[in-house]
């Protein structure tokens, strides 16, 4: 019976749990830079020597590398924390603040889910550079994977943000009643989505993404690493990770994460 069940095994993960999505999250990033004309996308970014400071705090790149100059480009195909945080401070808080909020993040998604959790922003008032830097590779936020996939959705969608729905008709007494897709706000522009288009193509192609690869399909997409928060501080061994993509990219049909 449903009451002799668990609280745990009653959970919609997908709408209810909420965790920092990691690199999955520059795409907002890259898409705020690009839309802005912060940074276009025949940029060039010096990643040199791998880290960056923030006082006492420093952040790195994942497994410690140091990719140099990277173009616009491979600062998301091969995932730069340093690429994203320095395109994220050219943004500030209040431009990449913006963006978090057109891509859905901080409140509910969807009218078919009364549990569904808001996630967690800041508004960007309160953000400091090192905030800005920890946001614009997917840190410092929390989300909820519907939101996640929501959010890539943007771009397979030509720029348009679109409410998520379970129900796809309702038919009462032999009628038919179509549920339409509501393009709730457009989030960035055409050109800036197809822009975006062949650089998530690439992530999989060419990048971080390789295990995302259909025979026969193009796909689009961003992977996402991010430590997992254990007695109040990040773990060095335990990851939340996670891909969210769209197939086929250049007519897409589904979007999963």
């Amino acid at each position: 019976a449903y009451n002799a069940s668990s609280e745990i095994a009653r959970r919609n993960r997908a709408v209810q749990d909420i965790y920092e999505p990691g690199s999955t999250f520059k795409v907002v990033t890259a898409a705020a830079a690009l839309e802005e004309n912060v940074m276009p996308v025949h940029s060039y970014i010096d990643t040199n020597p791998g880290v960056i400071r923030f006082g006492s705090s420093v952040v790195d790149e994942y497994g410690g590398r140091n990719l140099g100059v990277l173009s616009f480009t491979d600062v998301i195909v091969k995932s730069s924390n340093v690429g994203a945080i320095k395109i994220g401070l050219k943004l500030g808080p209040e431009r990449l603040g913006l963006y978090v909020n057109r891509f859905g993040f901080g409140r509910p998604t969807s009218p078919d889910f009364p549990s569904e959790s808001p996630g967690i922003v800041w508004s960007p008032e309160k953000l400091t550079d090192r905030a800005v830097a920890s946001i614009s590779m997917g840190y410092q936020v929390a989300v909820t994977p519907l939101q996640m996939v929501a959010a890539m959705s943007v771009v397979a969608n030509g720029g348009n943000w679109i409410e998520p729905r379970v129900v796809r008709a309702v038919i009462r007494d032999g009628v038919r009643t179509a549920i339409t897709p509501k393009a709730v706000r457009r989030a960035i522009s055409p050109a800036t989505a197809a822009e975006l288009l062949p650089i998530l193509e690439a992530v999989v192609e060419d990048g971080t993404g390789k295990l995302a690869k259909i025979p026969g399909f193009s796909v689009a997409g961003k992977t996402g690493t991010a430590d997992k928060v254990v007695n109040g501080r990040y773990s060095g061994s335990q990851q939340n990770v996670s891909f969210v993509g769209f197939v086929p990219s250049r007519s897409p049909v589904i979007a999963v994460i």
